[in-house]
């Protein structure tokens, strides 16, 4: 059986958590590499979207913002904001959340083997999919 959390843990840890996540978001933001990733990922984006006139648009705004700027405005425009947000956004979370933990909260997973992939074929593969299928049930999906 998977353990969730009872929601009124999840609800003080997220609410708990807006006091410190700005600074691990800027520390993320400082780790951050955007730039080159972006420019490598142009081919699989021009797979996926097939839109001339959006991959053109897309190469030419990813040109103009360095790793430096967009540290920069990240956490002018991010890190400042981020901890009210999340305080404020706390119930939505919980709302939100609620349908996936009840959904893996129903699932059995096997006992864990002395192999990790089969571990992960058992007991990670199960859950992912519970997830996906909560998900795809959701309106708008």
């Amino acid at each position: 059986m998977v353990k969730v959390r009872p929601e009124a843990d999840r609800r003080k840890n997220y609410d708990d958590a807006a006091a410190y996540v700005p600074t691990r978001y800027n520390s993320g933001i400082d780790r951050c590499e955007w730039h080159d990733p972006a420019i490598a990922g142009q081919a699989l984006y021009e797979v996926q979207m097939k839109k001339d006139e959006v991959l053109a648009r897309r190469s030419k705004s990813i040109e103009k913002v360095t790793d430096a700027s967009f540290k920069a405005d990240a956490k002018e425009k991010g890190g400042k904001v981020i901890g009210a947000r999340m305080k404020a956004a706390v119930d939505k979370q919980v709302t939100g959340w609620r349908p996936f933990g009840t959904a893996i909260e129903g699932l059995t997973l096997t006992a864990k083997t002395d192999d990790p992939e089969q571990n992960v074929i058992n007991r990670v593969v199960p859950v992912v999919l519970k997830m996906v299928e909560t998900k795809k049930a959701q309106k708008g999906w």
